[in-house]
């Protein structure tokens, strides 16, 4: 990214530009440069892409997008961090709706920290929105429910199935249940079931 572009863009997000006035400097940028000689330029170029840092991110954003995150509270620190976190392929409208929802590139890095590395952007606002963090993701899977799934996960910490309830119902004799198994053995009523765990392996 050109200094002279860089300094158009920070003008904008800064507010001392409209868009109009943006796209017009940006326009005036762009007129085509003299091919280079022996290939030195496309050379050059081809160094600097590969040496871009992630704040060149902005770099191929539209003014409109711009204005999209600044209006959105978005910031390029935000932005930096969640591709420091392992999100790296993110469209503006994404980066938004996790900011808009709270999802903060900390929540990011401890839930791949506890073994959810591939985590799309609708699972992160999911988990975050239900209250599932890190912590709950390692105490299931000391618990040995390392299979289950986001969804499954949300499930069971909406019907109040933690690593307390579990414990206690393996002291009963339940075990090696699945995700949707413990929901129905908490929302049925632990009184009734014990005794019958037969019916629930």
């Amino acid at each position: 990214m050109s200094e002279e572009r860089a300094q158009i863009l920070e003008m904008l997000v800064a507010g001392r530009v409209t868009v109009e006035q943006a796209e017009q400097l940006l326009q005036a940028l762009d007129v085509p440069s003299p091919p280079a000689r022996h290939g030195a330029t496309s050379e050059a170029g081809t160094r600097r892409r590969k040496e871009e840092r992630p704040e060149d991110f902005f770099a191929g954003l539209t003014a409109e997008q711009l204005v999209a995150l600044r209006d959105s509270g978005v910031r390029r620190a935000y932005v930096e961090q969640m591709r420091s976190a392992g999100l790296n392929e993110l469209r503006v409208e994404v980066l938004i709706a996790l900011h808009d929802n709270g999802v903060k590139p900390r929540f990011v890095r401890d839930l791949r920290e506890a073994g959810f590395a591939d985590l799309t952007p609708d699972q992160l606002i999911e988990l975050f929105c239900h209250g599932v963090n890190a912590d709950y993701v390692r105490e299931m899977h000391a618990l040995g429910l390392t299979g289950a799934t986001p969804d499954q996960l949300v499930e069971m910490y909406d019907h109040g199935v933690d690593a307390a309830f579990v414990r206690e119902m393996r002291g009963h004799g339940y075990t090696d249940l699945t995700p949707s198994r413990w929901v129905a053995l908490r929302d049925n009523g632990v009184e009734d079931d014990i005794g019958n765990q037969g019916e629930w392996q």
